[in-house]
């Protein structure tokens, strides 16, 4: 029981089901002007004909935009998606607390606007990441020839959308266990909107040193309400969402010091063996980088377990890292 709660957040981040395909609905920002879409889900072949069928039954507006929110999926289905945003000039959105990675982010670089011009938009506590090709069981290519031929199919599409070569190295070099996510200033230096939600402004695109068009505080700038709900708020998505992210994503999620206290392997295993559900009782912020959250466990013996854990987070470029955990077991009520 102890070894349970002692390992609540290391192994918790390692719970996961497999995401349906990607599903699309309607968007809260869809208006008259705007054909918003939601897409969730992992990335497949045939996700373009899916779009297209629910596009085909929404009305003619000015504008459509894809909000994405996957980990990724299917290299060629994520190829397809950002050349068919491109063609028919559909901007891509990552909004807050949502991640779009892999085959996902390749999508994303297809959005243009309805001028013909590219139009792609993050926030500074989206999370966009990119890594090397694999497998759809994880594998590598054995086959150099069929690396080749990957490769060659990736290099094109680059071309096609107009892909900074700066991407195209970063889902090379990265291994397809890992991932890379793109931090604020190298996505505005891709041409890349980013929405700051704490001054509830777009960042200015200065390479150098990027700044909100305001003489206020800057996203980056620990000193007010909003910034400590916005660490509850990246708690209580993080773990809404727990059982949608994949082991080497909610990994990255850690800081080093905490990813030093366990082992990867072994509490992947160790979890997805003895734990079936979590749920949230409750979350308070303490402090603007203290969040305390009550959680039940049911375990796969058929065993409930409750624990009260204080959390600890800091700001790691545009996005937020589980930095320490104390925990403690408590009465399930």
């Amino acid at each position: 029981m102890k070894n349970i709660i002692r390992y609540s957040i290391l192994s918790i981040l390692f719970l996961t089901t497999f995401l349906s395909a990607l599903e699309f609905h309607v968007h809260n920002n869809n208006s008259k002007t705007l054909n918003a879409v939601m897409a969730t889900g992992n990335v497949e072949s045939n996700d373009v004909e899916k779009l297209d069928r629910y596009l085909s039954m929404q009305p003619i507006k000015k504008h459509t935009a894809v909000y994405l929110d996957s980990p990724g999926g299917s290299l060629a289905g994520g190829i397809r998606l950002g050349k068919y945003f491109k063609q028919h000039r559909i901007k891509t959105v990552i909004q807050g607390y949502k991640i779009c990675a892999s085959a996902c982010a390749l999508a994303f670089l297809g959005g243009t606007d309805y001028k013909g011009d590219k139009w792609m938009s993050s926030t500074t506590t989206s999370r966009l990441g990119f890594h090397a090709f694999s497998n759809a069981d994880g594998s590598q290519y054995a086959n150099s020839n069929d690396t080749q031929q990957v490769v060659a199919l990736v290099l094109k599409y680059g071309q096609y959308v107009d892909i900074p070569t700066e991407i195209l190295i970063k889902n090379f070099e990265t291994p397809s266990h890992d991932i890379y996510w793109f931090s604020t200033q190298e996505e505005l230096r891709l041409g890349i909107k980013v929405w700051d939600i704490q001054n509830e402004r777009y960042v200015k695109n200065a390479y150098d040193s990027p700044k909100v068009y305001t003489s206020q505080p800057t996203y980056n700038t620990p000193s007010s309400s909003s910034y400590q709900q916005n660490s509850i708020d990246f708690i209580k998505s993080y773990f809404k969402n727990l059982k949608k992210l994949p082991y080497t994503q909610t990994w990255n999620m850690l800081s080093n010091s905490m990813k030093n206290k366990t082992n990867f392997k072994k509490y992947t295993r160790w979890w997805d063996r003895q734990v079936k559900s979590i749920t949230i009782l409750g979350i308070t912020g303490i402090n603007y980088n203290t969040v305390q959250i009550r959680l039940r466990f049911y375990l796969s013996n058929g065993k409930t377990v409750c624990s009260k854990d204080t959390l600890s987070v800091r700001k790691n470029g545009n996005s937020w890292l589980i930095d320490g955990q104390k925990s403690k077991t408590i009465f399930c009520q």
